[in-house]
C-alpha cells in the first residue's frame, strides 16, 4: 500500500494496536513536491517527515517498506536508518548490500523479502559476508 496510503497516519495507529507500523516509501516524492523540486530529494526530506511524524503519534514499532527495485534504494534506507526505524523491509529485488549500510549505533532490524529459497540463500550468503566485514572495522 504504497504512494500516499501507507504513511504515518496508518503506520501509528497500527504500531498502537500492537503490529508494526509500515511506512511505504514508494512515492513520497508526489507527496512531498513543496519541499523540493527534485522528486528524489523531496521523497527523502518526505520519508525523515514520516517517520517522524508515525514517531510522534506511535508507541509501538515502526518499520518502513523500501523497494530495492527504487531508483533512489540507496538513499532511502539511508534516511531510514538515520532516523532510526525499527526495521526495514526490502521486496521488489534483491537486497545484497543492505547491511552495509547500517552504522555502528544503528538500532534498525532487517528483513528481505523473497520468493523462493534460492533467494534467500544468495542474500544469507552475502550479508554473512558484509556483516562479517562490518563488524571488523
Amino acid at each position: 500500500m504504497g504512494v500516499g496510503i501507507s504513511i504515518s497516519g496508518l503506520a501509528s495507529a497500527v504500531a498502537n494496536e500492537g503490529g508494526i507500523g509500515v511506512i511505504s516509501a514508494a512515492g513520497l516524492g508526489l507527496l512531498y513536491k513543496k519541499l523540493s523540486p527534485n522528486y528524489t530529494e523531496a521523497g527523502n526530506l518526505g520519508l525523515a517527515q514520516e517517520i517522524r511524524n508515525a514517531r510522534e503519534k506511535a508507541k509501538g514499532i515502526i518499520g518502513v517498506n523500501v523497494m530495492v527495485a527504487l531508483s533512489d534504494f540507496a538513499e532511502l534506507v539511508k534516511t531510514s536508518v538515520a532516523e532510526k526505524v525499527d526495521i526495514i523491509f526490502s521486496g521488489a529485488g534483491l537486497p545484497l548490500d543492505l547491511p552495509s549500510f547500517l552504522t555502528k549505533d544503528s538500532v534498525t532490524k532487517l528483513v528481505s523479502i523473497v520468493s523462493s529459497a534460492r533467494a534467500v540463500k544468495i542474500i544469507c550468503e552475502k550479508w554473512k559476508i558484509t556483516t562479517t566485514i562490518f563488524r571488523m572495522q
